[in-house]
């Protein structure tokens, strides 16, 4: 309390008891600023379970914690996404996507499955995720390679195969051979041999492991075919444990047309190999050789057995060959047995049905392609429009001719997607022709 005095006013307590309250003052407002907080928190929290994110009212109030609101943001939009994809909206479930890939950049599957969504519509979008994916998660870096090379090879960016394949053939040792194979067929889409040549010079043991195949691709692209004979007639210093040069071998000697040298040698090292080589290798001989007999006794052995999960990759075998080499009488075999069998159309089957369609189409059977693309249509939970297109493309109705503008949207095997890129990458399709490689 003030008082007068004869100097004024002046405080009525002596200057000893006077008790500093700037602690006081501060406590008042510190508990005012940590309930107003608090509260704010709390109209958070409510406001976020009242939308149906996932989340703790310790993940609002807690600043250190405050990224686990944008992970609960983005599963509850990728929830919301699965379950409109389920419901065939595609373009609805693609917007969830989206958003939940924005909330939680950290969220793998779902910046992977955008990824392989945007692949369609929006290629250049897709790209920077998956290299956004392999450089934010180097644990999933290789996988997420080869996911980015299936959705390139599909698309015909041989380009960008090219890089990323030679940066992955340089660093993934344990799938090398995969990305030797993709920088082999990526060079002879763009007739540019210039990354085998900078691979032959490179003396890193990642590169010389390979040099041998990387040099007999550069004695074909020169014409100088005896040499590349010679060179993989001859035993190799070394071979590499995934099998993949007795592949390119037994390959190149059936593209140069020594059919009988390439089956010696696939049967000396057939034990390096597994089913699915040897019996693409072997048909493929027989039918540069034009063994008629031999082809269909390979092709009798292979239908033998029923269908399983375990040698379903049979159906995509033959289905490649037919695509290379189209015969309407396998494939009348082929789709007999597979009617027959009452093959289901499951997610698990979808790549070999999708096989049986562009087979049919190679061959030049579009009775069974019509039935196909009718089947598949039905089957999927979308329209699915864009399979008629595909269907037009195989009768030569479509003005475009290259298959990579159709390839995105179909779920096919690696091999068959080989296969049809080597027929119809070009700007025009061949004729079928019974026998013969087109």
């Amino acid at each position: 309390m003030l008082v007068e005095t004869p100097k004024g006013l002046r405080c009525s307590v002596d200057t000893a008891n006077v008790r500093p309250f700037w602690g006081r003052a501060l406590r008042y407002f510190g508990t005012s600023a940590a309930a107003l907080y608090l509260a704010g928190a709390i109209g958070v929290f409510i406001f976020l379970r009242i939308v149906g994110y996932p989340v703790s009212i310790v993940h609002v109030a807690l600043p250190p914690l405050w990224h686990r609101v944008g992970q609960a943001r983005g599963w509850f939009f990728l929830e919301r996404s699965n379950r409109a994809f389920a419901e065939g909206k595609t373009a609805e479930g693609l917007l969830y996507l989206d958003n939940s890939y924005q909330f939680d950049p950290g969220n793998y599957a779902a910046g992977l499955s955008l990824a392989k969504h945007y692949q369609v519509g929006q290629p250049a979008r897709s790209d920077e995720i998956f290299a956004r994916l392999r450089n934010d998660h180097p644990n999933n870096a290789h996988a997420t390679a080869q996911d980015w090379y299936r959705a390139l090879l599909a698309r015909g960016s041989f380009q960008k195969i090219t890089t990323l394949a030679r940066d992955e053939t340089l660093s993934d040792s344990a799938h090398a051979a995969v990305w030797v194979r993709a920088l082999i067929f990526a060079a002879r889409q763009t007739n540019d041999p210039a990354v085998l040549r900078e691979l032959v010079a490179d003396n890193s043991p990642a590169a010389k492991r390979w040099r041998p195949v990387f040099a007999t691709e550069l004695l074909l692209r020169d014409k100088r075919t005896a040499e590349a004979r010679a060179t993989v007639s001859r035993p190799w210093p070394t071979e590499d444990r995934t099998g993949f040069s007795i592949f390119y071998r037994v390959q190149v000697l059936i593209e140069l047309g020594d059919t009988l040298e390439a089956l010696d040698l696939l049967e000396k090292h057939s034990a390096q190999l597994d089913d699915e080589a040897r019996r693409t290798l072997r048909l493929e001989a027989f039918a540069v050789r034009g063994s008629t007999t031999a082809l269909n006794q390979e092709i009798e052995q292979l239908l033998a057995p029923r269908f399983t999960p375990q040698n379903l990759s049979i159906i995509k075998v033959i289905c490649a060959q037919l695509i290379r080499y189209p015969d309407a009488g396998i494939f009348e075999r082929l789709w007999t047995k597979v009617q027959r069998e009452q093959l289901v159309l499951s997610t698990d089957t979808a790549g070999a049905w999708f096989s049986l369609l562009c087979a049919a189409g190679a061959v030049g059977d579009y009775a069974r392609l019509n039935e196909l693309t009718n089947r598949l249509k039905q089957a999927s939970k979308s329209p699915f429009i864009a399979l008629n297109l595909v269907e037009a493309f195989f009768r030569g109705e479509t003005s475009e001719r290259r298959i990579t503008t159709f390839l995105p949207i179909l779920p096919l095997p690696l091999e068959v997607t080989y296969a049809l890129v080597e027929r119809y990458g070009g700007q025009t399709a061949p004729v079928p022709t019974p026998g013969k490689r087109v």
